[in-house]
C-alpha cells in the first residue's frame, strides 16, 4: 500500500474510535512540519520528546477505548461520523522537499494507526473495541514505539556533503 492509500474520507460510527483516528491523523501532520523532517535523517531531541508523549497519549487512548463495554444503543446507532485523513502534500515534502526517511516512516506509522482504526470492525460499533481492534492497535503502537526507540539508540548522523545548502548563513565581510 503506498502512502498516499493510507488517507481519505470515511465515516465510522464509533465516536470514541474517531477521536483515536483523528488523534494518530494529528501526530502525523505534525511529524510532518516539524524542523527534524528536513534533517537528512533522523528526529532530533525535540521531536523524540514529542513522539513519546504522543505514544503514552495514544497508548492510554487505546486502553480505555479497549476497557469499555460495547454499548448497544438501539436508538441512536448508527449514527455516521465522518473522519477526513485528506492527503496533504506537506505531509510528503517540507517546502517542495521529500521529508527524511524516518520521518515519512514516522508519519507512515501514525497513518497506518489511523488508517486500521477507522477500517476495523470497531468503526461499526457504537463505542469500545472489539479485542482483535484493540490487540491490533497496540501492535502498530508498539512497532511505532520501538522503531522511534531505534532512531533515538541510533543518534545523529552528519552528512554535511548531502545536506540542502538552502539555509543561506553567510560571513560579513571585513570592512578595511
Amino acid at each position: 500500500m503506498a502512502f498516499e492509500d493510507l488517507f481519505g474520507t470515511w465515516t465510522v460510527k464509533n465516536q470514541e474510535l474517531k477521536s483515536v483516528a483523528d488523534f494518530a491523523n494529528e501526530c502525523a501532520v505534525n511529524t510532518a512540519k516539524e524542523q527534524s523532517a528536513g534533517m537528512t535523517i533522523g528526529l532530533n531531541e525535540h521531536a523524540m520528546t514529542r513522539q513519546a508523549g504522543w505514544i503514552k497519549n495514544i497508548a492510554s487512548r487505546v486502553e480505555s477505548l479497549a476497557q469499555r463495554p460495547i454499548p448497544d444503543l438501539p436508538a441512536t446507532h448508527p449514527v455516521g461520523f465522518e473522519v477526513d485523513h485528506a492527503p496533504s502534500p506537506e505531509l510528503i515534502t517540507v517546502d517542495g522537499k521529500d521529508l527524511n526517511s524516518d520521518a515519512t516512516a514516522v508519519c507512515s506509522m501514525w497513518q497506518t494507526i489511523a488508517y486500521e482504526l477507522v477500517k476495523s470492525n470497531s468503526a461499526g460499533l457504537g463505542g469500545g473495541l472489539t479485542s482483535f481492534d484493540a490487540t491490533r492497535t497496540r501492535s502498530n503502537v508498539a512497532s511505532l514505539e520501538q522503531f522511534l526507540l531505534a532512531v533515538q539508540d541510533a543518534g545523529d548522523v552528519d552528512f554535511p556533503e548531502t545536506a540542502a545548502p538552502e539555509a543561506q548563513f553567510a560571513v560579513k565581510a571585513k570592512k578595511k
